[in-house]
């Protein structure tokens, strides 16, 4: 990038800068800019890539930008003592513009109206209500349905039109190809399903979302591309000349003159590219949006923090919050592989070089075959369809608030008693079962040449362990100290162990069963429990959806954002990404911050 751009960018007098190019800052940044008067600039640690990027345009291809540095920031895990010591957890996150919508799966599911009015409880924000955040909710989208209707009901996908949004920048639609007529795993995993006593639930994002279902993805239907933030929002508003967008750097900190009342307002940022630092200034607000790992450290930066963290990287204290980087919470996951008869046509197909050549020809001259599809069939379970009533039971009854009562964070005591209430509740998911046609657990055993797999992960969705982020240097190019803490209470791990037995029980039911050979991974052996733990803790990932560092709370509660998005303390400088949500969901965040992006919007721009 040449000195001018940097020097004109850094001499420019933006009215809100946007920190964080990623899922939900760039979708403040291209609404604020709709507006000609308003002067938006965007700073971004990733590059922009346009049409052509096959990594990230080409849906099975998904899985290749994970871990290339071009597209992720690579972070990692400190050492997790309840998993096996293991610091090889990968945790991906997007550093591109576009953040992890260019690198994720593209799944857009949304969590039930309980959970979002649950959250508009905690929050004090009355947006996160179910009426009003399903109004955002559509107008980020662009729902596009099924052309053939018999197609739509063989493979169960199905959506109710008054819950989706028609005319919005995001691309939704269900995708071409979930195997071939008669030689697939999506339509036995359904009807294996319902024989468990599991309802099939004809749109998971109308508000219910417990049951079996088929996920619209975040796929344009024409292009058979992703569609994501740079090319829904961006790329159509590239052009905008109040619309100012600096890739390749890197923020410090938040500078910031104090104000009577001892709040403290921002006045710029800080930022670094290529060794050298430069100044940019806002007029109005400031919007951190670089994520539930990298947020808190632009804050701690800035003298945001806990004052005792603060201090031991010599960064002065300007507001003193505790809660900042405190309360990380995760999806895990556990993959269960079991090796299918031959004939049903899975992903593991694409192993063979010449069908991937084949298959990429298909996609590059018509838009068809396996390069259109991801993974897209879900159950969403409560606890009763997994487990026993005196197992939920036992597990409510270990789960005591009280032992957390000196945590950073005072709501979890709060959360904890919503968790334990919604492991009694029938009509909440706790448990997410992924159905992945494909080989997933080589970190258990290798997969055997020229044979289908069908894979069944299993997600915790709501887990009661709580990590932390936090910088151990104020150097911005240097990753902070992120430790999940994963398995560090004892009901995870009680509750993957009945998950993956669950996962068997599938398996081995008609119509599954009758395509299946053998479970490969856990292997039959595999029956004991502490066989089964051992396994979890083997395998266990992260399923890529860290939330709460920058929880939207009361202060007192530990929260580190008001119900308008605003840091305590500041006058002006707001978060906006999945570090405010202060409990999980139970559903892929995607479609949630999203809409969180718009509902922002409603924050900045209503009159006073």
């Amino acid at each position: 990038m040449a000195r001018g751009v940097l020097d004109k960018f850094a001499n420019t007098a933006f009215d809100y800068l946007v920190i964080g190019g990623g899922t939900t800052g760039m979708v403040v940044a291209a609404r604020l800019s709709e507006d000609p008067s308003v002067k938006v600039g965007v700073i971004e640690a990733g590059q922009y890539y346009s049409k052509g990027e096959k990594k990230i345009s080409v849906p099975a291809l998904f899985g290749e930008s994970l871990g290339d540095d071009r597209f992720d920031w690579k972070l990692q895990t400190t050492q997790q003592g309840s998993v096996n010591n293991r610091a090889d957890i990968a945790i991906p996150r997007g550093k591109v513009l576009g953040g992890t919508s260019a690198i994720n799966t593209m799944t857009w599911g949304r969590a039930s109206r309980e959970e979002y009015n649950v959250i508009a409880v905690l929050t004090g924000c009355k947006e996160w209500r179910w009426d009003n955040f399903l109004k955002y909710c559509k107008k980020s989208e662009s729902m596009h349905g099924p052309v053939n209707p018999e197609w739509a009901q063989k493979y169960r996908a199905t959506f109710e039109p008054s819950s989706h949004g028609t005319s919005g920048p995001l691309s939704r639609s269900f995708v071409p190809w979930l195997g071939e007529e008669g030689h697939n795993s999506h339509i036995p995993f359904f009807e294996t399903l319902n024989n468990l006593g599991v309802r099939t639930n004809p749109d998971s994002c109308s508000g219910t979302n417990v049951g079996v279902f088929t996920l619209a993805t975040s796929i344009d239907p024409h292009t058979r591309e992703r569609s994501y933030y740079a090319s829904a929002y961006y790329a159509p508003n590239a052009s905008r000349p109040n619309l100012v967008v600096l890739t390749g750097a890197h923020v410090r900190r938040i500078i910031f003159n104090p104000v009577q009342g001892g709040e403290v307002t921002a006045t710029g940022v800080e930022f670094q590219y290529e060794g050298s630092y430069y100044t940019v200034f806002a007029k109005k607000d400031v919007i951190v949006s670089a994520g539930t790992y990298l947020t808190p450290g632009i804050l701690e930066r800035s003298g945001i923090g806990n004052p005792s963290t603060l201090a031991m990287v010599d960064v002065p204290t300007i507001v003193a919050l505790p809660g900042m980087g405190e309360n990380l919470q995760d999806h895990i996951l556990v993959p269960s592989s079991f090796e299918l008869k031959k004939g049903i046509i899975t992903g593991d197909a694409l192993q063979d070089p010449q069908f991937a050549e084949k298959e990429m020809e298909l996609y590059e001259k018509h838009r068809d075959g396996q390069y259109t599809s991801i993974h897209s069939a879900f159950a969403c379970l409560p606890a009763a369809k997994v487990m026993a009533q005196d197992e939920i039971d036992r597990l409510v009854s270990s789960t005591d608030p009280s032992t957390v009562s000196s945590h950073p964070i005072r709501s979890i005591e709060k959360q904890y008693e919503l968790q334990r209430r919604w492991l009694l509740d029938e009509s909440c998911g706790t448990f997410e079962f992924m159905h992945v046609p494909q080989f997933t657990t080589a970190m258990a055993s290798e997969r055997k040449p020229d044979t289908p797999y069908l894979s069944l992960l299993s997600v915790a969705m709501r887990p009661f362990s709580r990590g932390f982020v936090h910088i151990n240097t104020p150097d911005p190019l240097l990753q902070p100290v992120i430790d999940p803490q994963y398995l560090d209470e004892e009901a995870d791990v009680d509750m993957l162990v009945h998950a993956l037995k669950f996962v068997r029980k599938v398996a081995g039911t008609s119509p599954l069963a009758d395509i299946t050979v053998t479970p490969q991974d856990p292997g039959p052996e595999v029956k004991s429990r502490e066989a089964w733990v051992e396994y979890i803790k083997n395998t266990l990932e992260s399923a890529h959806h860290p939330i709460g560092t920058a929880s939207m709370l009361p202060r007192e509660d530990g929260g580190v954002v008001d119900s308008e998005f605003k840091v305590y303390g500041t006058t002006n400088v707001r978060v906006v990404d999945a570090s405010i949500l202060p409990i999980h969901i139970s559903a892929h965040p995607q479609a949630t911050l999203y809409a969180m992006g718009e509902m922002v919007i409603h924050c900045l721009t209503r009159p006073d």
